[in-house]
């Protein structure tokens, strides 16, 4: 019964990473009726064309109507964030979800326009809720403003500083500054490979969050 309901949240979190997506891609014009398509040939795929993790192999990642290739991180993020979801009711702690759905939405957003809308924010609301006995006040003002100083020399924007104050609110300074020297490190490998000097840094931050929750998760148990 206990592997079952691991493997529901793994389904669940597939699913909400490909939503996500989405919505990141198309907010605010959202469209109900929209209907998942090609991004080459913009031909409406089939049922099993859009099943998470599964629908990618079931084609042998190509397009049927315009053979082009189609992009292998999908089902790479659809794994991940299933496996996400699992390990976080496997830790007890599926109330960091709500962060993490932020983090990931924002990371999309980021990746496909450079900016982020602050309304998702209040997506984290339920985790701040709900472990606001633990928040950590003072280091997330302290983040704030010492980011906010920064940003009169560098230009860190203002999305990012946001959000990682609020990293910071909910996980402290040691989390956190683990967090952030991973993101630095996770730029500067992406840096050496593709020698961009400006960095789109909310995807990073959100990656790294994950990376860091699971090694401290796992190390507490």
């Amino acid at each position: 019964m206990i592997l079952f309901l691991y493997f529901i949240f793994f389904i669940l979190g597939a699913c909400t990473i490909s939503f996500l997506k989405v919505l990141a891609f198309d907010y605010p014009q959202i469209n109900a009726n929209r209907r998942s398509h090609c991004d080459h040939c913009r031909r409406i795929l089939r049922w099993y064309e859009i099943i998470p993790i599964i629908g990618y192999f079931i084609v042998h990642g190509k397009c049927y109507q315009c053979k082009k290739q189609l992009d292998f991180y999908n089902p790479i993020q659809e794994l991940c964030g299933g496996l996400l979801f699992a390990f976080t009711i496997y830790c007890n702690d599926w109330y960091y979800l709500p962060l993490f759905i932020m983090l990931i939405l924002l990371a999309f957003t980021d990746h496909y326009y450079g900016y982020i809308y602050p309304i998702f924010y209040l997506l984290s609301l339920p985790t701040i809720l709900i472990v606001f006995t633990k928040l950590h006040p003072l280091p997330a003002i302290l983040i704030y403003l010492t980011l906010l100083l920064l940003n009169r020399h560098y230009d860190l924007g203002l999305g990012d500083i946001e959000v990682m104050a609020i990293i910071g609110l909910i996980f402290g300074i040691n989390m956190f500054l683990y967090i952030i020297m991973l993101s630095c490190l996770f730029c500067i490998v992406n840096f050496m490979y593709n020698k961009k000097r400006s960095f789109r840094f909310i995807p990073y931050l959100t990656v790294a969050t994950g990376v860091i929750y699971l090694i401290f998760s796992l190390k507490l148990r």
